[in-house]
């Protein structure tokens, strides 16, 4: 690949600092991606993609602009303005409506084979996406009221290494493989048995994993309650991944056993772990993207942007 010229790797580089999920890159590593990208000119109307399909790209526009089109109707999500497709490739996720470049707009591409070429080539440009990743969709679920899917019931309460090796590979969403990373875990993780009343975890300490296997938890904000938890159901793996505190309470409705994955064993294992991170970043890209592809089939023309997305249209 030739080197670009100073100026336009410049350009590229600050056109993708404002551009979620790439926003709060180091320079160095947008440049990294920045170098990946092509650019293209769209002289008339072009569908980049068609509605059902997967992007094959993230585009950004440096002139011009993107919409989303659905029978007839023009959507204008605040993801269009700065880019879109990266979620779709990350997540695996089809998009809700065509979409469609202007006349005379000018694209940087990102192609899917050369975007996951880079995060491949270098782990800690996949890491700090992964962590990106994770800020991002618990912003999301704050302000759209977002709550994670509940899995089934754990089959057993038995907590011998075979049961602790199913149920975090459930908690981490991993994808039929990764038992080896799963099989490290589930050595180091700690069984801990809450009485009823009693508090999960310190509110000033970065999350852990925390799994219910048995029992009944209260999640609370401002002492509001928001939600009851059942076993099957993992708490606080975003917030490990972001490394901040968990934003709600928990207490314990009855007595409740719980299997806990400590945020630095966590840490370790995905520093460790290429595929692990790479699992991860396609669960929370996934999640991401069904809030737009739900705001998006809910008509709104100007959804919540994520965070880190700014209006650059030309």
């Amino acid at each position: 690949m030739p080197e670009l010229a100073p100026p336009i790797l410049a350009e590229r580089v600050l056109r993708l600092s404002h551009v979620a999920p790439f926003d709060a890159m180091s320079a160095d590593q947008l440049a990294l991606v920045a170098a990946a990208g092509r650019e293209q000119a769209f002289p008339s109307r072009t569908v980049l993609v068609h509605a059902g399909e997967r992007a094959q790209a993230h585009y950004i526009p440096l002139a011009g602009r993107l919409r989303l089109v659905s029978d007839g109707r023009e959507f204008t999500p605040a993801q269009a303005h700065s880019g879109l497709g990266a979620l779709s490739v990350l997540g695996r996720g089809a998009l809700p409506a065509d979409l469609v470049a202007d006349p005379g707009t000018v694209l940087l591409v990102l192609d899917q084979d050369a975007m996951l070429a880079v995060l491949e080539e270098h782990g800690q440009l996949s890491r700090t996406l992964l962590r990106l990743l994770a800020a991002q969709l618990q912003s999301v679920r704050r302000v759209q009221s977002v709550q994670p899917a509940s899995p089934p019931a754990p089959a057993s309460s038995r907590l011998d290494l075979v049961s602790r090796m199913l149920l975090l590979r459930e908690a981490l969403g991993l994808e039929g493989g990764g038992m080896a990373v799963v099989a490290r875990l589930a050595r180091v993780v700690h069984a801990r048995r809450i009485a009823s009343g009693a508090a999960l975890w310190d509110p000033e300490q970065v999350a852990d994993v925390v799994i219910i296997v048995e029992g009944t938890v209260r999640l609370l904000r401002n002492g509001t309650e928001q939600r009851v938890v059942a076993p099957g159901e993992a708490l606080g793996l975003v917030e490990s991944v972001a490394g901040v505190p968990m934003e709600e309470q928990a207490v314990a409705v009855e007595e409740t056993t719980l299997v806990v994955l400590s945020h630095p064993e966590l840490t370790e294992a995905i520093e460790d772990d290429d595929p692990l991170c790479f699992d991860l970043i396609h669960s929370f890209a996934a999640q991401i993207w069904t809030v737009v592809v739900d705001s998006v089939a809910r008509g709104e023309r100007e959804p919540h942007p994520l965070p880190g997305q700014h209006d650059v249209r030309s």
